[in-house]
């Protein structure tokens, strides 16, 4: 089991080499915000699909939160267990994903389409701790940086994928209403086609008893076409992996050879483990993965107090970026009746900053302590959405300036959370895999809660939600700061530890 853990990648490793792989990998986080995020700009367009209510298909894309935690869960064991196969897990899980996109918007059922982002979440899953790990793995204790420019990917590709999607996108007939709020639920979809005389119609399941309203697309949806694009590009993307997987497995298998030949002129004879101390050993090396002492150096209730609150804490980290993610387009259409295209380019405004915010903590990870970053950035989430609530709940050019810092603020929560985890303990496939079934129960809780506020109380919720994850990110990042006082850089200690056992053995 020591071994696993500790099969970090040589320091001889070239700089340059490290880069390049790094290099993939940020691509790898592109291709994730691509095929992940793409449900954001086209969640009115699914829900036209598939015939249901925002909360139906709120609750179909939270089935990537459920597969998510799935995927931390097998991953955290994988990458622990089968540390150097984990390029062939990243390029596989690429494939699954590719596979599950061009397939969900082909379907009209809203439990087949939450079953296949299931699909997707468990492979991102799997993704994100081998990931996460190799990063760790190459840069150590400068890992701080490198993370935050691999999550920096997913925000680039985030901000993409609405313009690829655009294009695709049903599009409502000018409407000629003056109001400048919409506060009907209940609405019927009419589809003028060039392709047929007759329009098609649209009945959502009613929640509320206003009076309805009916709504012309003079286009309608073909967003198969946007999925389809991203999943070419993530299936390309695998092939890296599969690549350095094969030449991992060249090298290492040249130099196992040498070590067989060495081994066997020292045994005696060949010794048969018996299938009862097989079993013993592999029980014993799950407890030593599952034990929170093992990543803080035997302090079994240091890191169950410190892990408790990093799950809290993406948790909310997580929840709070789906929301906001997802509904900033169709809350803009809603609430402030803004035409497709404009609530693109506010979608993509949002991104856009969104990767900004993880540019500039990949910058500042340099210059400024972890533990400074974390509530600078998370006081900024909750000034941000204070605003939005207070100021651009119903005034359209508020809501594009107030949505930029509130995504900049955003970003950086999540690669801050891991390397702060890794500045005070070590951060093992299982202890990354616990932070991610936090972010993954996050998302899923988030998502539902605002499908069916939305669609029971109103669109306004959305703000309503976002105040609160302000609130409860600052509260987490503060408790975290409190935890962590007193406690230094967890590689200084080793180097002391280190010195002092060469000490020892001197004397």
């Amino acid at each position: 089991m020591e071994k696993v853990l500790d099969s970090e990648v040589p320091a001889a490793v070239p700089k340059w080499k490290k880069i390049v792989k790094t290099s993939f990998l940020i691509f790898t986080w592109i291709c994730l915000g691509l095929t992940l995020e793409i449900t954001g700009p086209t969640l009115k367009d699914l829900r036209l699909k598939t015939d249901g209510s925002y909360e139906d298909v709120s609750r179909a894309i939270s089935g990537r939160s459920v597969g998510f935690f799935i995927g931390a869960a097998i991953g955290g064991v994988l990458v622990d267990k089968l540390h150097p196969f984990c390029n062939l897990m990243i390029a596989i899980c690429l494939d699954g994903i590719a596979v599950v996109t061009t397939i969900a918007p082909n379907m009209t059922s809203v439990n087949v389409v939450w079953a296949l982002f299931v699909l997707a979440g468990t492979f991102e899953g799997v993704i994100n701790i081998s990931g996460q790990k190799l990063i760790l793995d190459m840069w150590l204790d400068k890992a701080s940086s490198p993370m935050h420019a691999l999550h920096l990917g997913f925000g680039i590709g985030s901000f993409i994928v609405p313009e690829i999607a655009n294009p695709f996108l049903a599009e409502p007939a000018p409407t000629l209403s003056s109001s400048g709020v919409n506060t009907t639920t209940n609405r019927t979809y009419n589809f003028i086609s060039s392709m047929s005389s007759r329009p098609t119609t649209f009945h959502p399941t009613p929640t509320s008893k206003p009076l309805s309203t009916t709504i012309e697309y003079v286009k309608g949806s073909r967003i198969e076409w946007a999925y389809l694009i991203v999943s070419i590009i993530t299936a390309v993307t695998s092939l890296v992996f599969y690549f350095y997987q094969y030449n991992d497995r060249k090298t290492k298998t040249n130099s196992t050879k040498n070590d067989d030949t060495n081994m066997s002129e020292k045994r005696p004879g060949n010794h048969v483990v018996s299938q009862q101390n097989r079993f013993v050993n592999t029980l014993k090396s799950f407890v030593k993965i599952a034990n929170p002492g093992s990543c803080t150096g035997g302090r079994k209730m240091y890191g169950v107090v410190i892990f408790m609150f990093l799950f809290l804490y993406f948790f909310t980290v997580v929840g709070g970026e789906r929301i906001y993610g997802k509904f900033l387009r169709t809350y803009a259409i809603d609430e402030l009746n803004f035409n497709g295209d404009d609530a693109t380019l506010l979608n993509t405004a949002f991104w856009i900053s969104f990767s900004g915010g993880r540019f500039a903590g990949f910058v500042t990870a340099r210059w400024i302590p972890i533990r400074t970053l974390m509530i600078i950035e998370a006081c900024g989430c909750l000034v941000s959405a204070a605003i939005l609530n207070f100021f651009a709940y119903n005034n359209s050019t508020l809501l594009w300036v107030f949505s930029m810092p509130m995504g900049f603020f955003i970003a950086p929560l999540f690669p801050t959370g891991i390397a702060w985890g890794d500045f005070h303990v070590e951060m093992t496939g299982m202890a990354i895999t616990f932070c991610l079934l936090g972010g993954a129960l996050g998302g899923m809780s988030y998502m539902w809660v605002i499908g069916y506020l939305y669609d029971n109380y109103g669109y306004r919720t959305f703000l309503y939600l976002t105040g609160g994850f302000g609130g409860f990110i600052v509260l987490f990042a503060f408790i975290l700061l409190f935890i962590g006082c007193g406690q230094g850089n967890r590689f200084e200690k080793k180097e002391e530890d280190s010195e002092n056992e060469v000490e020892n053995t001197k004397i």
